[in-house]
């Protein structure tokens, strides 16, 4: 083998380690599927978050949950007020568009078991984070002026920068490889 083999196939190693420490954390950020158990209480935001509702099922017949329903003062005995229809329990996506805005108890039904009374679980919404604000007191005297306070600059995720550098090596590569 010649050197500039070896180089080359070092710096498509490289490059190929490179372009998966890339696509790593992306595909690390998307969340799993989360089990849910009765009594408990979920998050719902504007992103979509895929449950398990298998744990909510009848424990002696094991028929698939087929809706999520709301009743007046969670109160079974009272009127349904909304009803989400449960296509796949065990792989179940829902977001804040799902609810529009009927949060609360909402009880597990199966065409097979009926109401599950006991298996009931609590849909809030996710409070959405607020930026936090410095507020100062500013007292006025005819001598000084107020100052002003500088609001920092939101932080950036550094891929953008990552992602040049990956197609500035793409270029290099693509160069080196016109050479030949």
């Amino acid at each position: 083998m010649t050197y500039e083999k070896l180089t080359s196939r070092h710096l498509l190693a490289i490059f190929l380690v490179f372009s998966l420490a890339l696509a790593v954390p992306a595909a690390a950020q998307e969340t799993g599927i989360q089990q849910v158990q009765p009594g408990d209480t979920i998050e719902v935001g504007p992103e979509p978050i895929t449950l398990d509702l298998l744990g909510l099922r009848n424990a002696d017949s094991f028929s698939q949950i087929t809706e999520l329903r709301k009743y007046q003062d969670d109160n079974p005995a009272k009127s349904i007020q909304r009803v989400i229809g449960v296509a796949k329990d065990g792989y179940f996506t829902i977001n804040v568009y799902t609810f529009k805005g009927h949060y609360g108890r909402y009880f597990p039904y199966s065409k097979s078991d009926g109401l599950l009374h006991e298996n009931s679980i609590m849909f809030v919404h996710a409070s959405t984070p607020t930026a936090t604000e410095t507020v100062a007191t500013v007292t006025e005297t005819p001598t000084e002026e107020p100052t002003a306070t500088e609001t920092p600059e939101p932080t950036r995720a550094p891929l953008p920068g990552l992602i040049a550098i990956t197609a500035l090596g793409i270029c290099g590569l693509l160069a080196a490889a016109r050479k030949r």
